[in-house]
């Protein structure tokens, strides 16, 4: 090979080594779950009453699994009865149509959206465990069968 030949093996190298390296650098960035697109913050936020409404149907059917089978619906299926919710989201989302809410919200990113809605929910239950039970304390002694 000739001195030519040589530099041009070199330099493709080097532009492939570098475009590999700046991939490695962007791809983080590029996957975070905000994407900076306008009013992504705005749309996923008129999003969280309908996220409310997916958790609580979730907690709903499992009342009527209680009610009806004396078996709770478990936290995965919960999970999937509220992730379905994305196919039914209605034609507006707040201020903002539906085809923008889906091209800026994915599938998968609703998905994270409701297990943080719940994640939030659980969290607050969580921290005021005391205060519930004692509510509940109270109904059942309401409530004892004679």
């Amino acid at each position: 090979m000739d001195q030519n030949a040589w530099i041009m093996l070199f330099v493709g190298i080097g532009v492939t080594s570098g475009l590999f390296a700046l991939g490695v650098v962007l791809y983080p960035k590029l996957k975070r779950e905000e994407q900076g697109y306008p009013f992504e913050a705005a749309i996923e936020a008129a999003l969280l009453p309908v996220i409310f409404q997916g958790v609580c149907a979730a907690y709903r059917l499992s009342e009527k699994g209680v009610d009806e089978l004396h078996q709770r619906i478990r936290g995965a299926n919960k999970k999937e009865i509220a992730d379905s919710i994305y196919g039914m989201l209605p034609e507006k989302v707040g201020d903002f149509d539906l085809s923008l809410v889906k091209r800026i919200v994915s599938k998968d990113r609703f998905e994270q959206l409701v297990q943080d809605g719940f994640d939030r929910f659980d969290r607050f239950f969580v921290e005021h465990q005391t205060h519930f039970d004692e509510l509940f304390e109270e109904w059942k002694a309401d409530n004892v069968p004679t």
